[in-house]
């Protein structure tokens, strides 16, 4: 993963975290979870400060949360229900399959090439039936924005090729216009898939 992203992430965990701790339970969790049977196997890629991990696991369901940045693990660490791990999300091996595998605007910080690589392993990580989640920025070019971070976003239509190359099905899907930590406006896909034709 980009090296200057991560430092940005180490370097601001404390406050990205009090950013996040506003916003409220979304439309997109409460999709994923709808879709998940009770008490099933989670995987948050790139979870970051923790919350919408710590909410599944309020939930029932068997959390593991992974993450580049050790500054923003350790905001959370203390939630021992929850199996917390420092790992780049180029690297990742994932040790089990999954019932759902969750990416909340993690994936587009990694190069397309690699985006696609991650898409391969989590078709492969997803149990029968499973639910893959990902929300990412809408567009064409990839830039770093001004407070250093890389972001690869992507069209819909680049996504549905690549994840029916994987057999990843898109069964929903919906846009919204939000801003960023830096406050820049953005818009953005929330996009569920499942492994089969």
């Amino acid at each position: 993963m980009d090296h200057k992203t991560i430092e940005f992430y180490n370097k601001n965990a404390s406050e990205y975290a009090k950013w996040r701790s506003t916003e409220k339970i979304d439309l997109a969790q409460k999709i994923f979870c709808n879709e998940l049977a009770p008490g099933g196997q989670i995987i948050d890629l790139g979870c970051g400060t923790g919350e919408k991990s710590i909410w599944f696991s309020q939930k029932g369901f068997k959390v593991d949360a992974v993450d580049a940045s050790l500054k923003m693990l350790e905001i959370f660490e203390s939630h021992k229900a929850i199996n917390i791990q420092q790992k780049d999300l180029n690297e990742i091996v994932f040790p089990k399959k999954y019932d759902g595998i969750w990416a909340s605007f993690s994936i587009q910080h990694l190069e397309k090439k690699n985006q696609d690589l991650l898409f391969g392993k989590i078709s492969k990580a997803l149990n029968k039936k499973g639910i893959f989640y990902i929300g990412i920025h809408e567009g064409h070019k990839a830039y770093r924005d001004n407070l250093n971070r890389i972001y690869v976003p992507r069209t819909e239509s680049e996504l549905r090729k690549i994840l029916k190359k994987f057999n990843l099905r898109i069964f929903n899907l919906f846009r919204e216009e939000n801003f960023s930590f830096d406050n820049k406006p953005i818009n953005i896909m929330h996009i569920y898939a499942k492994c089969g034709v």
